[in-house]
C-alpha cells in the first residue's frame, strides 16, 4: 500500500469516503494539484485532518471559494486540499450588539443576506465577489476602494477560531467589541495566506446599512488633479464611501461612491459635481488581465506612481485608491512586473501565470522583519505543514 493510499484511507476514516475526493484541477493552486481534497463538516474534523498531515509530513492548503487562491508564491508542496465550504453556518448573531460570528466557509453573498435582514452589514468592500468565502478573504487580506471609510478586515474582525498545524483548536480575540486581553492574534492570521493556521470561525463588528447610495464620476486631465480632489472630498465631511481614480481612454476619472442619509448624499453629490467635469460614460466593470500588481505607497505618492505607470505602459489599466495609498496595475507579461518593481519595492504581484512566479517572490524583497517572521512560522508550524512556500520569502 502506497503512502498516498494510506493517506486517502486515513482521511476517509475521519471524514467518510463521500467527503474525500481524488485530485482535481478545481482545487489546483498555481497549476499544482493536491493528492486528495478533504471537505470537513466541523472543527474537530479539520483538526484531525491537520493532525494526520502534520504527523506524516504532508502539506495542506486551505481553500474556500478559491477566488483569491492565486495570491502567494508557488507552493513548495501540496498533498491535501482542505475545502472549507461545508463550514458555512451562522454561529451567533446579535444585532443589538452589532456583532456576528460565522464559520469561515460562508460565502460573502450569504453573509450580506443575513446581516441585511437586520439592516446591518459587515464592512467587507462590496467590490469583493459574493462567492468568495469569509476565511479566504481574511487569509488573503482582501480590501478595496471602500476601505477608506469602512476599514480593512484587520479593523473590523474582533475574534477568530483557528486550527493550528498540529490540529489544536484555538481562539483569538473574542465576541465583544471591547476586548483588550492579550495579543491581538487576529491581525497576525489575517493576510498570512493560510501559513499559520486554518481559520474556521470569525467574529465581526457590523455597521448599519446606508439609507441612500449614489455614484458620481469626474474627469480630470491628470492623476495629480484627480487624487487631490479625492483627498479633498474625503477630508471635508462628505458622504464618501469609496474613492478610486482610473485611467480610461486617456482620461483620469475619479469614481466616487456615496453612502449615508439621503440629505447628506444629495448635498455631497452637489458639492462633488461642482468641482469638475462630470464623466458620463460608464467605467468598465471588470478587467481580464493576466497580471495584477498592487503598489502600496503613502497617499501623497499615489498620483506620481500613476503618472509614471501611465508613461511606462500605455496598454495597462491603472487604478488607484488615493486615500489609502494603493495603486493597481492590470497588465500582461513579465515586463509589467519589472516596470512596477522598478518604481516601488513594495509592489505585490496579486495575480500572474504560474510560469512568471518561478524565480521571484510575489511579495517583493525580503523585509527587515523577516527573521521575526521565520521565528513566528517556526513557532506556529514547525514542520511546514500549512501552505509551505507561499508566504513572504517563500515561508
Amino acid at each position: 500500500m502506497t503512502n498516498e493510499t494510506k493517506t486517502d484511507s486515513a482521511v476517509a476514516a475521519i471524514l467518510g469516503e463521500a467527503n474525500v475526493a481524488a485530485e482535481t484541477d478545481a482545487h489546483a493552486v498555481d497549476g499544482v494539484t493536491p493528492g486528495i481534497v478533504a471537505t470537513p463538516a466541523n472543527y474537530d474534523e479539520v483538526g484531525r485532518v491537520l493532525a494526520h498531515a502534520d504527523a506524516n509530513g504532508l502539506a495542506v492548503i486551505p481553500l474556500g471559494g478559491r477566488i483569491h487562491a492565486g495570491l502567494g508564491n508557488l507552493p513548495a508542496r501540496y498533498d491535501i486540499g482542505l475545502d472549507a465550504t461545508r463550514l458555512g453556518g451562522v454561529v451567533e448573531f446579535e444585532p443589538a450588539d452589532l456583532t456576528i460570528t460565522v464559520q469561515a466557509g460562508m460565502p460573502l453573498a450569504r453573509l450580506r443576506e443575513v446581516t441585511a435582514e437586520s439592516g446591518l452589514m459587515v464592512p467587507f468592500d462590496p467590490a469583493i465577489p459574493g462567492e468568495a468565502t469569509v476565511g479566504g478573504v481574511l487569509a488573503a487580506d482582501v480590501w478595496g476602494a471602500a476601505s477608506c471609510s469602512l476599514g480593512t478586515p484587520r479593523d473590523f474582525t474582533i475574534g477568530m477560531r483557528v486550527v493550528t498545524a498540529s490540529g489544536r483548536l484555538t481562539r483569538a480575540g473574542g465576541k465583544v467589541v471591547k476586548n483588550v486581553a492579550g495579543y491581538d492574534l487576529c491581525k497576525l492570521y489575517i493576510g498570512s495566506v493560510g501559513t499559520l493556521g486554518v481559520i474556521v470561525e470569525a467574529t465581526f463588528k457590523t455597521k448599519p446599512l446606508p439609507k441612500a447610495e449614489a455614484a458620481v464620476a469626474l474627469a480630470f486631465e491628470s492623476a495629480v488633479e484627480a487624487c487631490a480632489a479625492a483627498n479633498r472630498f474625503h477630508t471635508t465631511g462628505l458622504s464618501v464611501r469609496s474613492s478610486r481614480v482610473v485611467r480610461e481612454d486617456g482620461v483620469w476619472v475619479l469614481d466616487q461612491r456615496l453612502a449615508g442619509m439621503p440629505s447628506a448624499v444629495e448635498r455631497s453629490i452637489r458639492e462633488i459635481r461642482s468641482a469638475g467635469a462630470h464623466h458620463d460614460a460608464p467605467l468598465r466593470a471588470g478587467v481580464a488581465s493576466a497580471v495584477v500588481l498592487r503598489i502600496n505607497a503613502v497617499p501623497s505618492k499615489v498620483a506620481g506612481l500613476m503618472e509614471a505607470a501611465a508613461s511606462a505602459t500605455s496598454s495597462a489599466r491603472i487604478e488607484a485608491h488615493p486615500v489609502t495609498g494603493a495603486c493597481l496595475v492590470f497588465a500582461e507579461g513579465a515586463g509589467a512586473i519589472e516596470m512596477a518593481r522598478g518604481m516601488s519595492p513594495t509592489c505585490v504581484v496579486q495575480r500572474c501565470p504560474a510560469e512568471l512566479k518561478r524565480g521571484i517572490d510575489v511579495f517583493g524583497g525580503v523585509p527587515a522583519s523577516f527573521a521575526l517572521m521565520q521565528a513566528i512560522k517556526q513557532q506556529f508550524d514547525p514542520k511546514g505543514t500549512l501552505s509551505p512556500g507561499r508566504f513572504v520569502g517563500h515561508l
